[in-house]
């Protein structure tokens, strides 16, 4: 007989993760406060659907930077493949495969939409840009530091800007985890 599936699903020690990083490297009082003012509010988001919609820059939007960890998916991968998937037949006997989360992390921000925006403005707007890129890095590689272990294999991915296309610029990071 074998035993039941275990009550908690272990991605959420990961995605705990993620969120307890972002919240340390954007905290707004900390040591190494944001260049753009902080936020301990991290969202959590499931699926591929870009999270930035769920955001409005119009309310109180641009008072606090949008920050969100998702579970993008979830796979199959292997030690000789990792992180890449790889399609898994026999599941229950392939003792070679084991379960993945990709999961993302990011911050979003409010970027001028000045016709024509004063240098001053883009200036002070990219060395925030700059800033939360460096964050993002750094709480992905704390996270991934963290998981990384004998048993657990962790890779991240390249941390990506997006924008400022509507009004918005977003840094992003992604990292696959096994689980």
């Amino acid at each position: 007989m074998t035993s039941p599936p275990p009550c908690v699903d272990p991605a959420s020690e990961v995605v705990n993760l993620f969120v307890l990083t972002m919240r340390q490297a954007f905290k707004p009082d900390g040591e190494c406060p944001p260049v753009g003012g902080g936020s301990e509010t991290v969202r959590f988001f499931a699926g591929d659907d870009g999270v930035l919609a769920y955001w409005d820059p119009n309310g109180r939007g641009c008072e606090d930077p949008f920050l969100w960890v998702r579970l993008w998916r979830r796979y199959r991968s292997s030690s000789k493949a990792f992180p890449a998937a790889v399609v898994a037949n026999r599941n229950c006997r392939n003792k070679d495969t084991f379960a993945v989360v990709e999961v993302e992390i990011g911050v979003g921000r409010c970027a001028s939409t000045e016709v024509n925006p004063k240098w001053s403005v883009l200036e002070t707007e990219a060395e925030v840009s700059l800033d939360d890129s460096w964050r993002i890095e750094t709480a992905l590689r704390t996270a991934a530091c963290r998981l990384q272990s004998e048993t657990r294999a962790v890779a991240t991915d390249t941390v990506a800007a997006s924008g400022p296309e509507g009004g918005l610029i977003a840094w992003t990071g992604v990292a696959y985890v096994q689980i």
